[in-house]
Order: structure tokens, then C-alpha cells, then sequence
């Protein structure tokens, strides 16, 4: 008789620690296309979120300043002038054309969230509309498509994660709700909201987890933010083991020696990346206090603290900065585990909080044009010697980068007859878009804009065709998300108060 396996089997031990496995051939029929004991694969969702704009305040698309020097260029905004199959590739999507991934995402521009014309007042504003503040007047309608009436940081719905975790939760968590950026940055004032993504209903936000130790704890130790003691006590079991995978070693072995030769393969290649995950939190501690007392990784490093300003004669060039770059890394190696282990498969990952006032000169001196501001006044002003569309490209092309990570992990992990990116509907997602001001009505080519705002859906779910732009002139983002939803086995049309897919997004 062949042998066979739940595809949600999990290697347990004493006090909770479980580990998840890939998707094996002994887990699925004979084609690889759905499990043998009964249903489909696995579908994943996941949100990565972009704190910014798409171009820079009072500069045209094609217009930027680079050293002092005054420059007309194109192809640096992040739409491209070709719609369809083989179209241009932007400064912002290079990342993604880097990793040979133009044909597994589809961007969808022209969006925009309605907002009253003619009335500042909150019982004006349209179904799904914007309240005339920015940022947070669009906060709420962007991630729930439900209307706000103030201009506070928040959703009146659940958002999209929220619905589909209820409806496909994983096997250890819901959903999986993560934050690279781990404080404000800004003297005087605090995330007042703008750190929060998902929200289980009107004003009930989730807070995200931001250490990677303490998500890696979540998802292998079976451990659950408490108090201090628990933590201390989890801390103590912690010591007394080098690795998660030393407490299942003779579960492991049995298992390794009842499955076929492929699957052994996968399985040892498996155990080797959850080891090498355990190593990078080792190497690289991080986390924003949520773990006072980790093991392995030692005390948390110093944050970047405050800005000392914003503008280029004030911020200096060490604060405002704790490796985001190298926290979204490691937590999107954990969503990556998370989803091949099955362990949830919803996710929203916050690279950047709206509004955001991290520090952009490591990220841009990284990439070669360094500029000396936060990531907000970038949009806004940038610095004496740098401003416009690239300075804002170069720092959307930060945050796809972590996108394309993500989507190439998924791309190159093997699952039935596919891929793990062919199972999955992943939103890229940022704050604002690039046209009129919100808040006047009238300002042109400004940040604080809801029009002309981008989405990027990769992956193939549910028959998404990705590879191409679409051109979605009027439609809502929610209509975008409620796309996504589907792709991934939600039956419904609405998000909020918006109604509608965009049907092109499916071949």
C-alpha cells in the first residue's frame, strides 16, 4: 500500500514546538494536482505595503533633480506607457525584471479612491470615499473599501486578510501579520494608527509582529506573546536546546525513512532551511522589545532613534534607519517558511508605516543616489540637491525589491506539479498615488493624491494571467483586492462599501 500523509501533518514535541512540512509527492494524487487524501492545494494571500507616494510634489513624471542638475527623463514612474504583454520596464520594477519576474506579476494602474468635490463634510463623502485629509483619510479606504470620516488612521471594516483568514485559516495561525519598520522616528508625535494593516472589523486593528524571533517563536516554538513570565519561562527551554529540529529528531528520522527518494530530498532541503532561518536570527538580532529576553540572538541592537529633522540640512545620516532592509529580508524569509510549511496562509507584511519617516539615506546610498531626508519629505521635498520622480523611484524600487524576494522564493519552491507562486495572490501595495491633492482639490502632481495609485498582484491562483499592465482608469483598489480574494476561493464581490473585480487580471 503507498504510503500516504496529510498535507497538514506537523512534526510535534513536548511544549508546543512543531514543525510543518512542504508539500510531498506521498501528499498528493498521482498528478500532483490536488491533495490524495481529498482537496485542492493550498491557496496563499499576502499584502506587502509600501508607506509612500508614487512621485514627488510639483514635479511632473518625467521630471527630477539629481546633484543640483535639472533632468527630463522617462520611464522612471512606475506605469509604463504600454499596456498589455512586454511593456517597458520602470525604475521602480526593475527589481522585479531582475529576478526574471516581469511574467508573474501584473501591475493595474489608473486607480482611485472617490472623495466629495465639493464638501469637506464627514457625511459627504462617498461610499468608499476618502475623507479630505491625507494620509489618513485614505488610510481606511485603500486597505477595507470602506469610506472614511475623519482623519484618523483607521479602517470602519475588516480588511481583506481578515476576511480570508477566517475563511482558509492555517494550521498554526490565521493570518500573519507582520511590521519591518519598528518605531516612528519622529520626535513628538507617535504611530497614532499608521502601524496598523489589518483590522478584524471597524476600528479593531491587529497588532503586528515585528521581531523576527518572536515570529519564528509563533510559528515553530508554538509560543504567544504573554507576560514576563512566560516569556522568561519559554526563554529558559529555549537554552536548552540548540535547535526547534532537536526536539523532533526521532519523529524526523521515521518519517525521512517511510517516504520515496524525492520527498526525502525535499525534506532534508527543508530541515536544512529552517536550521539556516534559526542561524540568520542567531547572526542577526533584531526586534523592537516584544522579546526582552531572547536566547540566541542576544540583546536587541539600538534602534535608529529620532531623526534629528527631516530636510537635508537637519537629518543626519545614522538615525531614523534600524536595517529595515535587513529585517525585511529575514521576515520575509519567515513568511516564505510559513507558507511552505502551511502553517497560515494569509499575511500582510508592512515594510513601510503610512506616512512614514524612516530615514531614506542608507537605503538610497545602497542604491547609489543617496539623499538626505526622511521617506516622507522625499516625496515632498527631497533635499537641496535631490528631488522629483527618481529620488521617489529609487525608493519604491526599495520597497518592490523586498516584493520580488518574496515572489521569488515562492516562484522557486516546488509545489505539486507547480510552483508555490502559482498557488498564490500577492498584492504589492502603496500608500498614495500621484495626481490631485486630496486635501484642496485643486494642487496638481502631488503626494497627497488617491489618483493614479498602483497595485501589483502576482502569482497565478485561481487563473490570475499575470505579465501584463492593465490600465484600470476609475476602478477602486478594493476592486483590485476583491480580484485578489477571489483568485484565492473567496465567493463574494465586495470589500466594504466597493463592489466589482477587475476582470482582466484572469485569463
Amino acid at each position: 500500500m503507498t504510503f500516504r500523509l496529510p498535507r497538514r501533518t506537523m512534526l510535534r514535541a513536548l511544549g508546543g514546538v512543531a514543525v510543518g512540512l512542504p508539500a510531498l509527492e506521498c501528499m498528493l494524487n498521482p498528478h500532483g494536482e490536488a491533495l490524495a487524501l481529498g482537496g485542492g492545494l493550498p491557496l496563499r494571500y499576502a499584502i506587502v505595503f509600501a508607506g509612500q507616494a508614487l512621485g514627488g510634489d510639483e514635479w511632473e513624471e518625467d521630471r527630477y533633480m539629481i546633484a543640483g542638475e535639472r533632468f527630463q527623463e522617462s520611464g522612471h514612474f512606475i506605469v509604463p506607457p504600454e499596456t498589455g504583454a512586454g511593456y517597458s520596464v520602470t525604475t521602480p520594477l526593475q527589481p522585479l525584471a531582475d529576478l526574471g519576474l516581469m511574467d508573474d506579476f501584473s501591475l493595474v494602474s489608473g486607480l482611485r479612491i472617490p472623495w466629495s468635490a465639493s464638501s469637506v463634510e464627514p457625511a459627504d463623502v462617498p461610499a468608499g470615499g476618502a475623507f479630505r485629509d491625507f494620509h489618513g483619510g485614505g488610510c481606511g479606504p485603500l486597505l477595507c473599501g470602506t469610506r472614511s470620516e475623519s482623519p484618523s488612521f483607521t479602517c470602519r471594516s475588516i480588511t481583506s486578510d481578515q476576511v480570508l483568514a477566517a475563511e482558509n485559516p492555517g494550521s498554526a495561525l490565521d493570518s500573519l501579520v507582520l511590521r519591518v519598520q519598528p518605531i516612528w522616528y519622529l520626535s513628538g508625535s507617535s504611530f497614532s494608527g499608521r502601524q496598523y494593516l489589518s483590522y478584524r472589523g471597524d476600528d479593531d486593528p491587529i497588532e503586528a509582529m515585528v521581531s523576527p524571533l518572536l515570529v519564528y517563536r509563533s510559528l515553530f516554538d508554538g509560543f504567544t506573546p504573554g507576560g514576563a513570565t512566560e516569556a522568561a519561562a519559554h526563554d529558559f527551554a529555549l537554552r536548552a536546546r540548540q535547535s526547534v529540529l532537536s526536539l523532533i529528531t526521532d519523529k524526523r528520522q521515521a518519517l525521512v525513512s517511510r517516504v520515496g527518494a524525492a520527498d526525502r530530498e525535499r525534506l532534508e532541503r527543508h530541515f536544512d532551511e529552517i536550521r539556516a532561518l534559526e542561524l540568520r536570527i542567531a547572526s542577526m538580532p533584531v526586534g523592537d522589545g516584544a522579546c526582552q529576553k531572547p536566547t540566541e540572538p542576544g540583546e536587541d541592537p539600538p534602534e535608529g532613534g529620532n531623526n534629528e529633522g527631516s530636510g537635508s540640512d537637519t537629518i543626519a545620516t545614522n538615525t531614523g534607519y534600524s536595517d529595515e532592509h535587513g529585517r525585511a529580508r529575514l521576515l520575509a524569509d519567515l513568511l516564505h517558511m510559513a507558507f511552505v510549511c502551511d502553517l497560515t496562509r494569509v499575511a500582510t507584511m508592512q515594510i513601510t508605516c503610512f506616512q512614514s519617516h524612516m530615514n531614506v539615506y542608507p537605503v538610497t546610498e545602497m542604491l547609489g543616489t543617496p539623499v538626505r531626508a526622511d521617506l516622507h519629505e522625499c516625496g515632498h521635498n527631497g533635499d537641496t540637491e535631490n528631488r522629483g520622480q527618481l529620488p521617489v523611484s529609487l525608493t519604491l524600487g526599495w520597497h518592490v525589491s523586498h516584493y520580488a524576494y518574496l515572489l521569488d522564493k515562492l516562484k522557486n519552491t516546488a509545489e505539486g506539479s507547480g510552483t508555490l507562486l502559482d498557488n498564490s495572490a500577492i498584492v504589492f501595495m502603496p500608500e498614495a498615488g500621484h495626481g490631485v491633492q486630496l486635501n484642496d482639490n485643486e494642487s496638481i502632481n502631488q503626494t497627497h493624491s488617491v489618483e493614479r495609485m498602483v497595485l501589483l498582484v502576482g502569482g497565478r491562483a485561481g487563473g490570475l494571467a499575470p505579465g501584463r499592465h492593465i490600465d484600470a482608469t476609475g476602478s477602486h483598489p478594493a476592486n483590485v483586492l476583491v480580484s485578489a480574494m477571489q483568485a484565492v476561493g473567496h465567493d463574494g464581490d465586495t470589500l466594504g462599501e466597493v463592489s466589482g473585480t477587475v476582470p482582466e487580471l484572469f485569463g
